[in-house]
């Protein structure tokens, strides 16, 4: 049997944020927290529309920024006592999808916190809750992540340099306000790594060693979508079209559309979590680094894969071999700005033997250990290709 649950309720289309209007009407809140990062959204207008809604509704508001691009435990931790010091009781994640991610741990714990000493303990060993989660609303501002419709949140330890996932279906945002014009102001290195987050989600939903048909066959449309729009809207970063066009893709991307009755393989998402943990790179642009490495290295150990490989560039990249389907991945790759080399990331000045044990005990911590091979032969390739 498989399982399905389309959540959040979609608010789409310039304008969007007004649905709030009918939202805050169904529920009685007393008090919101407006959540998010750096400060971007004062700039899009995300953040002067959703403070005219709170106050139409009459709905007392407090806000926490700073927000991180891998969101930090011990930020959280200072987010949680925050909302539980003021006593708020509904959730406004205006931002992408690190600052979604955030609100999900932070719901959690604000109403289950007496279970988990740190929020590491949390994200390391999620247990059943005692209390549901506080409501979540999302804005989104920034396209990539998908966040707002999934139980996902990835947290990185600050001590220890450790990045990792947790799920908590019940803490999936229940409404997703989604404004393409909000996007706009996104740069383009920032807009690259978000298509390559969600292209890289694609990809390892694919990359399961069996995929339902109608499965395959959504993941490969939304692939090619990708592709239609990605160099156009960063060099037209405010056409509407082509910024609508991405946002809903990287938002159905990661909603169990494109895993529905499949398997997946997440080990691409694995290995970047080793090097975001340690280096605080750019998610996206760290799965672009990775992943034409990976997918040549294990296509060339397991035919199955090659297979795959091959398959998805004659159905997608229109190309007519395994080769030629990692040419064209770097060449998209170099083609919207991304890093094909570690050495073109500021964050990481030097990459020797030592980073690549450091690397690949993280990934073998939280990923597949009968890959141990494969992780160190990509590492390894990548170290040495500069």
């Amino acid at each position: 049997m498989n399982y399905y649950n389309l959540k959040p309720r979609y608010y789409f289309g310039e304008g969007a944020v007004s649905c709030l209007e009918g939202e805050f009407a169904r529920r009685k809140f007393k008090k919101a927290l407006i959540l998010y990062g750096g400060g971007s959204i004062k700039l899009n207008g995300a953040y002067d529309d959703v403070v005219k809604q709170l106050q139409k509704a009459n709905i007392d508001f407090v806000e926490f920024s700073g927000i991180e691009p891998n969101p930090r435990d011990t930020t959280i931790t200072s987010a949680i006592d925050f909302v539980i010091n003021n006593g708020v009781d509904l959730i406004l994640a205006v931002g992408g999808g690190s600052v979604v991610d955030a609100s999900k741990v932070i719901a959690t714990l604000a109403t289950n916190r007496s279970k988990y000493n740190t929020v590491w303990d949390y994200v390391t060993n999620p247990k059943q809750l005692q209390q549901l989660p506080i409501p979540i609303i999302s804005v989104i501002t920034l396209a990539g992540t998908g966040s707002e419709n999934n139980a996902g949140s990835v947290v990185t330890n600050l001590d220890k340099k450790l990045k990792k996932g947790v799920h908590q279906q019940y803490a999936i945002p229940y409404v997703a306000i989604e404004d393409p014009t909000y996007t706009y102001t996104v740069n383009a290195w920032q807009t690259a790594s978000g298509i390559f987050d969600c292209f890289s989600h694609l990809l390892e939903q694919y990359f399961g060693q069996n995929t339902f048909e109608w499965t395959k066959e959504i993941i490969f449309a939304q692939l090619r979508v990708l592709l239609k729009y990605a160099k156009f809207v960063i060099d037209n970063p405010t056409d509407f079209t082509s910024r609508a066009n991405i946002l809903w893709t990287t938002s159905m991307a990661l909603n169990s559309t494109t895993s529905f009755a499949s398997d997946s393989d997440w080990n691409v998402h694995t290995l970047e979590h080793a090097f975001s943990g340690k280096w605080d790179i750019t998610h996206g642009a760290g799965l672009a680094l990775i992943t034409p490495t990976y997918l040549e290295i294990r296509g060339k150990k397991e035919e199955w894969f090659y297979k795959k490989v091959e398959h998805l560039g004659k159905e997608v990249f229109k190309v007519s071999n395994f080769e030629e389907t990692i040419l064209f991945l770097k060449s998209f790759i170099k083609a919207i700005g991304l890093p094909l080399k570690w050495n073109e990331f500021k964050e990481i000045t030097s990459f020797d033997e030592s980073d690549v044990n450091e690397l690949l005990n993280h990934s073998l911590q939280f990923g597949d250990e009968s890959l141990k091979e494969t992780y160190l032969e990509v590492l390894n390739t990548l170290k040495n290709d500069i």
